[in-house]
């Protein structure tokens, strides 16, 4: 279980620093008791990826701004309500589902990683950090059915994938957040763009873009604000 020590103030240019600047670079404030489960978090992601290919990102700058931060800002687009039902697909080190659940711990977090050293690395970093409502799945998103869930969030799958799984996974209503580099020129078929925003990757200036999309059977449903709250 992890324990987080008290600290009041970061040093300069530590990882916790980073991340709580960046964060607020982001419009996304982060708690130092959060920075520190992300510290922590950092730490065992370099430690293990010695062994096991997690990241080939090579500094901690890099890693806190092109995963931790990257995954955060998805908080631009929706609140972390209790009990919301998220699934991330490929989540390789848990970005972002394991960064969106210590963010937002009341949120309902599943993670979908077919890879069983990746899925590995998922069980010790939750275990270590003590994190409750998640789940690690060790499947395809092709194979995998019996539920839904209010969105679905990928960074590292093809998107079309995400989106032909999402047909079937997403509750009505529900969405599908993609991370991606460029801006998506027009809906995607069987889908529509409902908020989409360009930003900036804190301390690398990488540009980055948030999709948000809904089903087109869907289309009956009230229209999300810019800050959206799944029901």
């Amino acid at each position: 279980m992890f324990h987080v020590e008290h600290f009041s103030e970061a040093l300069p240019n530590s990882p916790a620093a980073l991340l709580m600047e960046g964060c607020s670079k982001l419009g996304v404030p982060c708690s130092p008791h959060v920075a520190c489960r992300f510290v922590l978090y950092l730490k065992e992601l370099i430690r293990w990826n010695a062994k096991v290919n997690l990241t080939a990102l090579e500094t901690e700058t890099e890693i806190i701004s092109k995963h931790f931060l990257d995954s955060l800002a998805a908080f631009k687009l929706f609140e972390g309500r209790p009990g919301l039902r998220i699934l991330d697909v490929g989540s390789g080190a848990g970005f972002p589902g394991v960064v969106l659940k210590l963010q937002a711990p009341e949120i309902s977090m599943t993670l979908l990683e077919p890879s069983t050293k990746r899925a590995a690395f998922l069980h010790h970093i939750v275990g270590i950090l003590g994190i409750i409502g998640i789940r690690i799945l060790t499947a395809r998103v092709e194979d995998f059915t019996g539920e839904t869930f209010d969105l679905i969030t990928c960074r590292a799958i093809r998107s079309e994938v995400v989106l032909t799984a999402g047909t079937r996974l997403l509750s009505p209503g529900g969405r599908v957040l993609l991370y991606r580099v460029l801006t998506l020129p027009k809906s995607p078929l069987n889908y529509q763009i409902t908020n989409q925003i360009k930003f900036s990757l804190p301390f690398l200036n990488a540009p980055r873009t948030l999709v948000l999309l809904k089903r087109t059977t869907d289309l009956a449903r009230s229209e999300f604000t810019s800050l959206i709250v799944l029901p």
